[in-house]
């Protein structure tokens, strides 16, 4: 079959490789859709992966996408045998496991979502990685004493599934995006606390509902640009949880005495340290729950142009403002 693998100092490279034949025990047989080139896909591209990251046979790249499933293995439940699924590979490790980027894909049943039957498929191709980030966030600071949280993350795809989640499990939230265009797109998901940049009482906008809201959980995905503009009037007792760093060209400033006078603490936030996703159990539950809700708008893919596999190179220079994603999709 044809696949984008992954070849040490040489980027990608479409090629031929084995065809898995069967689902091994707890594993699936996945015949492709479409797959979604994430920001995080090309990050890694062109230099060492993270320790501790899921490896793919034969090199094949990608972690995200959406496929038919073929067969099931020995102790994969019923209920994934023939269904669509939505995928995100690097939730459980396997030595057997074949990315995104390809004609057929072997992937944990762990690492999938049912989709509902009455769904188009293809506006899923890169929604698990965006899910079970505020999914597995929600869970551990609630878990930490924290009531509410402030996310950086704005109208990108993880910032909207935050929005997403917090509804369904109607917790507080303040979502901080760049100008009105952001607040208006949030605003048609159901969004109510919106703090603009743009807006001339930003500082004053976010303190007034980030205390009323008790948001002392701050969720990170930008980095020193924005916690510079509001670190002076988030709630007494925060944390920031640091996850993205969009923004991490302007470092983060900050004195001394307001970290210690407002008690503030700063942390790495990950989707693979947390009980979530290192728990099996945890992480069945949160697949289910996550396939539950995936029918609302806020979860579907950001869909912008889409590539053949012979067009990767392409495909990785697609770059929009507006969170959409390069996807590939040639598979039926």
């Amino acid at each position: 079959m044809r696949a984008i693998c992954l070849i040490p100092n040489e980027g990608v490279k479409l090629q031929d490789v084995n065809k898995p034949e069967k689902a091994e025990p707890g594993h699936l047989l996945i015949k492709m859709i479409s797959s979604a080139i994430n920001p995080g896909d090309k990050a890694f591209i062109n230099r060492a992966l993270p320790p501790g990251s899921v490896v793919s046979l034969y090199h094949v790249y990608g972690v995200s996408g959406v496929g038919k499933v073929l067969e099931i293995g020995a102790g994969v439940p019923e209920a994934y045998r023939g269904k669509n699924v939505t995928m995100y590979r690097s939730l459980k490790f396997s030595e057997s496991m074949i990315g995104t980027w390809c004609e057929y894909s072997h992937m944990h049943f762990l690492d999938c979502v049912i989709l509902p039957d009455d769904v188009n498929p293809k506006e899923y191709s890169g929604s698990v990685v965006n899910m079970i980030t505020p999914y597995a966030f929600q869970k551990q600071i609630t878990k930490e004493g924290h009531r509410g949280i402030i996310s950086t993350a704005g109208t990108s795809a993880t910032g909207i599934a935050m929005v997403g989640i917090c509804q369904a499990y109607d917790f507080p939230l303040v979502s901080i995006v760049r100008n009105e265009k952001g607040r208006k797109e949030l605003e048609a998901l159901g969004a109510k606390n919106i703090a603009v940049q743009d807006d001339y009482d930003f500082a004053q906008h976010l303190k007034e509902m980030s205390q009323k809201a008790e948001t002392t959980a701050v969720f990170d995905g930008v980095g020193g640009e924005v916690l510079n503009k509001i670190i002076e009037v988030i709630p007494n007792n925060s944390t920031i949880y640091s996850y993205g760093y969009l923004g991490d060209a302007i470092p983060l400033t900050v004195h001394t005495r307001t970290l210690t006078s407002k008690g503030i603490t700063i942390k790495p936030f990950g989707n693979f340290r947390t009980e979530t996703v290192q728990n099996p159990q945890n992480l069945a539950a949160a697949l289910a729950a996550i396939g539950e809700l995936i029918h609302l708008p806020h979860f579907k893919t950001k869909i912008g142009k889409k590539f053949k596999l012979e067009e990767i190179n392409e495909a990785l220079l697609y770059s929009p403002e507006n969170g959409e994603k390069a996807i590939l999709s040639h598979f039926e």
